[in-house]
């Protein structure tokens, strides 16, 4: 079994044999380094570097894994990244959710209250979190492998992972598998260093030039320079020191180590448990994406103000959602009319003359002295002759009446109606022949409404105003007419 140090040291004649051939370099520019440590930690097992055949320097680096340390090339699940995936389709599920009930529920939003707010936006949240967590953990994406994405960290023109041959039982396992597929995908070289014979390249570096063009540059310092440099001048170990933390800073770490010991870690380590094992020393490059940061905040940002106006909606209007920002519609030009109906406005409605909302009765007699005069009479057969004429004329327009009841005869429509009408309660007595029905008188309750919901939050509305005034004789009811 091939050492760490063994496969470093087996690869780099290969390199210079493989790029003599591939670059056709000046062998005297060749300069071979192992272990080199960069800014930000980044540590590569080997680098080579010469000068090409058109004078620019080209720089290859290669991590060596030996069986021991097989879990830099195995993948395991990427548990940030899956993380704020979920959080991002929960957070997107949420506002969609909330948008269309919005839209189209907004009273039942209403009513809902914020703690009613506050449940239906967490339950869809965790619909969609829960959704995503349990069908897309398999999804080859989260599959984090340390050594790949080490090399993103830094640029190098090519960049190779040179594997024990024990490293894998067989060609056909499947990390290994899922390890080619990423080299390749990512334009990284792959070869096997046995113990005795040449070195297998499985697949050789991208040439397409596509690769690591936003990485970063990175400046690499030798173990033994840094010995050397520490050797020679003692004071020179201040810029190795790490810097102490402002006050403000130092104040923040002896709150936030307590509480990210014993209450963040515990929840965190509960819930990747059954993602599987993590090894914190192969973690330190998952991390979140930023554009899923970016959905979870708009997706955040687009229920709150949608959630402010469910809320802080005035009661009175609640059923009534329209839109009148551009003024009242009456005082647009052909919005009324009088006559046949203008072609060139659909939403044109009938002029309609104000009719008061309380006329005094007319006082009927019975003629009892046999005589045809023209005395007014009571019907009492329970039939009527209503022409269109009679008809209030704002029933010919499409919507949605509160009824309160039906009657055969008038009178007893317009007491009820006085009853109403004398605790503030506005209604109206229409015959059934003016929506098209059969014999008899209805009493409706409020103005006629644009569409069910409004009518319906109307109906509740006058149904606990009778209720408190004791009228209430059986449920209201919503109809709609034309």
């Amino acid at each position: 079994m091939l050492s760490e140090n063994e496969i470093k040291r087996a690869f780099l004649p290969f390199l210079k044999e493989f790029y003599k051939f591939r670059y056709e370099y000046q062998p005297e520019s060749v300069q071979t380094e192992l272990d080199k440590i960069g800014t930000g930690g980044i540590i590569a097992d080997g680098m080579v570097s010469f000068r090409k055949s058109d004078g620019s320097i080209f720089t290859c680096t290669y991590e060596a894994t030996s069986a021991d340390k097989a879990a830099e090339v195995k993948f395991t699940l990427n548990v940030l990244y899956f993380t704020w995936d979920c959080l991002a389709f929960g957070a997107m599920t949420a506002a969609i959710a909330y948008a269309i009930a919005y839209i189209f529920y907004l009273p039942w939003l209403a009513a809902l209250q914020w703690a009613g707010n506050l449940g239906f936006v967490l339950g869809m949240g965790m619909v969609g979190f829960l959704g995503w967590y349990l069908s897309m953990q398999g999804w080859r994406k989260y599959r984090y492998i340390y050594a790949i994405e080490q090399f993103k960290q830094y640029f190098a023109h090519e960049q190779w992972i040179a594997l024990a041959a024990d490293v894998f039982p067989a060609v056909t396992d499947p990390y290994f598998l899922e390890l080619k597929s990423q080299c390749v995908y990512n334009g990284f070289g792959l070869a096997l260093v046995p113990e005795r014979g040449e070195v297998r390249v499985i697949n050789a570096p991208s040439r397409l030039g596509i690769f690591g063009k936003d990485r970063k540059m990175v400046q690499w310092v030798t173990r033994t320079q840094a010995f050397q440099t520490m050797a020679h001048n003692v004071s020179s170990l201040s810029q190795y020191k790490p810097a102490l933390p402002e006050e403000f800073k130092q104040q923040w770490n002896k709150v936030s180590r307590p509480v990210r010991y014993l209450l963040l870690d515990p929840v965190w380590k509960a819930f990747s448990k059954p993602l599987g094992p993590s090894n914190r020393t192969f973690d330190r490059y998952m991390r979140g994406q930023s554009v899923q940061k970016w959905v979870f905040a708009i997706a955040l940002l687009t229920i709150a103000p949608l959630a402010y106006q469910a809320l802080t909606i005035r009661e009175d209007y609640v059923g009534d959602v329209v839109d009148l920002s551009g003024g009242n519609p009456e005082d647009q030009y052909g919005y009324l009319y009088e006559g046949d109906a203008p072609e060139r406005d659909p939403r044109a409605i009938p002029k309609q003359d104000p009719e008061p909302v309380y006329t005094e009765p007319e006082i009927q007699t019975i003629n009892l002295s046999g005589e045809e005069d023209d005395i007014p009479t009571i019907d009492l057969s329970g039939s009527s002759e209503v022409s269109e004429s009679d008809c209030p004329s704002h029933l010919s327009q499409r919507g949605w009446i509160v009824l309160d009841n039906t009657f055969l005869n008038k009178v007893f429509a317009d007491e009820r109606a006085s009853a109403l009408q004398e605790k503030g309660i506005e209604c109206e007595v229409f015959a059934k022949k003016c929506i098209g029905e059969g014999v008899g008188y209805m009493l409706r309750v409020g103005p006629i409404s644009l569409n069910e919901s409004t009518a319906n939050q109307k109906a509740q509305n006058y149904t606990n105003a009778m209720d408190r005034y004791g009228l209430l004789q059986q449920p209201l009811l919503v109809r709609r007419i034309n």
